[in-house]
């Protein structure tokens, strides 16, 4: 019995440790469940300016899913709000997946998801200021 104890304890702390130390992206939005798949993060204040904007674009591929990348590069401010809009609003749209950087750094990546036999159709934009 003290064996089956230990043993579980031993697994259930392993788990714990794998769930904390797994890399995961920072947001992650499933696909299918909403008809937006938009991505809203931090606070855009007074005083902000737009820092990076991109509008990544990829036609669909039949069965397939479409994946590409989405980097800013080294920003001069740092990024107080994020904004990561899906252009299909009708529940066919993509996801967006944080990869590196986000509020409070100045860089900021996400690597985008189509949902099979779709395509990818997201704007991003960046807003920062100087660090005070």
């Amino acid at each position: 019995m003290e064996r089956l104890c230990i043993a579980m304890t031993s697994g259930l702390l392993v788990a714990v440790l794998l769930a904390i130390t797994a890399p995961n992206p920072a947001v992650a939005i499933e696909c299918g469940n909403t008809t937006s798949h938009n991505v809203i993060m931090g606070h855009r204040l007074t005083g902000d300016e737009l820092l990076f904007m991109d509008h990544p674009k990829k036609d669909s591929h039949w069965l397939r899913t479409v994946n590409m990348n989405s980097n800013s590069g080294q920003l001069p401010k740092v990024i107080s709000y994020i904004e990561v809009i899906d252009g299909f609003r009708n529940g066919k749209g993509g996801c967006a997946f944080l990869t590196s950087g986000g509020l409070g750094s100045k860089n900021v990546a996400f690597h985008l998801k189509s949902q099979r036999s779709e395509g990818i159709d997201f704007t991003i934009k960046v807003y920062g200021r100087f660090a005070v």
